[in-house]
């Protein structure tokens, strides 16, 4: 079965005031398009056919977008739409809402009943995965695969240097039959004094026992869906995979910059 996936956008997008009391930070331009636009076909490229988008009941704007008719005009404009609805066609789309700010744990919990027997590719929209100067990771797909094979949620991860690991979920990994464990997570550990740091970033595929598995532990915004995560290391149920290419938290007024100096 095709992966499902869930985009996590209840956040209300703190690091980038004063944009997002009024914008949510998901419809930011990126290439002419919203960035939710570039995570959303990162899911259709990963063979995904089902998407649940989880919202706060303040972001009406967002949901407008998805579902809204529009009549462009101008040959740029008709390009992007034509883009938008390739998107959207192909999608079939539906919404949650997280109405307290609970953290990212409950957030994917309200997907359980919409991922069902399914693997869940869960996805931050803080996070734009970029390749050879375009938006074709294959990061996702090759997640997807890798969960179907073995039967394991996969976090995808990146190395930073050891200075801003501290902004990071930190993974300890061992090698075993040419595949990376997790043997444990620290949430944005302090004082990190390796040179660099395995961590991980906005996309990870879980189990239907890893999703139901979440309400053993506290919800916490601070520790977001780590504990859960720990739970599946220390089973020997969580593998890493690299993502090969450029990853932007456009999240960040720093990071959103960055993304636009690039395209």
């Amino acid at each position: 079965m095709p992966a499902k996936a869930v985009v996590l956008a209840a956040g209300m997008g703190a690091r980038l005031c004063p944009l997002t009391p009024f914008i949510p930070k998901e419809m930011l331009p990126v290439a002419g398009l919203p960035a939710i636009h570039h995570v959303l076909s990162e899911a259709l490229s990963a063979g995904v056919e089902q998407a649940m988008i989880v919202l706060s009941p303040e972001k009406t704007l967002l949901r407008d977008y998805l579902t809204g008719k529009i009549t462009p005009k101008g040959e740029t404009a008709t390009r992007l739409a034509a883009e938008r609805e390739r998107v959207l066609s192909a999608l079939k789309i539906e919404f949650a809402l997280q109405k307290k700010p609970l953290g990212t744990a409950d957030a994917v919990y309200l997907a359980k009943d919409f991922a069902a027997k399914d693997p869940l590719l869960v996805m931050y929209p803080d996070d734009v995965l970029f390749v050879k100067g375009k938006f074709e990771s294959d990061s996702a797909s090759r997640m997807v695969a890798l969960s179907e094979k073995t039967s394991a949620s996969v976090i995808l991860s990146t190395r930073v240097p050891g200075r801003v690991a501290s902004q990071y979920g930190v993974l300890q990994l061992k090698n075993q039959g040419g595949l990376k464990f997790v043997t444990a997570i620290c949430e944005k550990p302090q004082g990190y004094e390796k040179r660099e740091a395995n961590v991980m970033i906005g996309r990870m595929v879980l189990t239907p026992d890893a999703v139901a598995s979440i309400p053993a532990y506290p919800y916490s915004d601070s520790q977001g869906i780590v504990p859960a995560l720990g739970h599946a290391a220390k089973e020997g149920g969580l593998l890493a995979l690299k993502h090969v290419g450029k990853r932007y938290d456009v999240g960040s007024h720093e990071g959103y910059l960055s993304l636009l100096k690039e395209v």
